[in-house]
């Protein structure tokens, strides 16, 4: 292992670890992540229920905060995803193989609904699918933005920043995202579906969370070429670890 792809943002310190222990990461870290999203949404609910400006920075502080605490948690052992875009476009862009991909992104989707569940029941309020309202255009198109954004910060570290730095860029990205974003930048296909099953403001019902997944799929295609143009070439060293990550790892084979 270089030293210089040991200090790489959101990817695994040891590809050769088994997968099954590094989609577990990925699966617990995005559980905690929805607990704490979904939980933040029932607790402001119940603080502020005057006060939605107020309600939305608590809750922007406590999702973002949470999650820059998860990726140094898990970073080094997964990379710390906990958000299907993220592993998609690693493995369309050749830095992760598909069966490693799909293990990750299968992993997020089962901790994200874990998590909502958990949240429920700690608050003690069924779940549901929530909120008939169909979303605006405009509300689309910010999911489209805030996706787009997330994956610019998520592989402009990657690319170009040390690994200590990732973790609070994207957590300052996404508190800005949530209060400046109408759609409060859920940016993450994972937590939309498991929103499904939320009460509270982050809950969804079945049509928006299809808007926004087009939405969020469409922002992470559009992010890739621009970071592709921006950082076209990784440090050798680093493109020899990458290429190592898809060959030795002995939990794909």
């Amino acid at each position: 292992m270089t030293t210089e792809r040991a200090q790489t943002c959101f990817f695994e310190k040891d590809p050769t670890c088994s997968l099954a222990s590094r989609a577990l990461a990925e699966g617990v870290g995005t559980c905690l992540l929805m607990l704490v999203a979904a939980g933040s949404g029932l607790s402001v609910h119940r603080l502020f229920p005057n006060s939605p400006v107020l309600a939305l920075a608590v809750s922007a502080a406590g999702i973002a905060g949470s999650l820059a605490g998860l990726i140094v948690a898990f970073g080094s052992a997964s990379g710390g995803h906990f958000n299907p875009l993220i592993s998609g476009l690693q493995w369309l862009g050749g830095e992760r193989k598909l069966r490693c991909a799909l293990a990750y992104i299968a992993a997020q989707l089962v901790g994200a609904v874990l998590g909502v569940l958990l949240a429920h029941a700690v608050f003690g309020t069924p779940v549901h699918l929530a909120h008939p309202q169909v979303p605006s255009w405009s509300l689309v198109a910010s999911e489209l933005i805030a996706s787009f954004g997330l994956l610019m910060v998520v592989f402009g570290c990657a690319r170009g920043a040390r690994k200590e730095v990732g973790p609070f860029a994207v957590g300052a990205w996404l508190f800005g995202a949530i209060i400046a974003m109408p759609s409060t930048s859920y940016a993450n296909p994972a937590i939309t579906c498991a929103a499904l099953l939320a009460n509270g403001s982050i809950g969804l019902n079945s049509t928006t969370a299809g808007l926004y997944l087009l939405a969020e799929l469409a922002g992470a295609l559009l992010a890739y070429p621009v970071f592709t143009v921006i950082y076209p070439q990784r440090h050798p060293e680093v493109a020899s670890f990458k290429r190592r990550c898809r060959v030795t790892d002995r939990g794909e084979r």
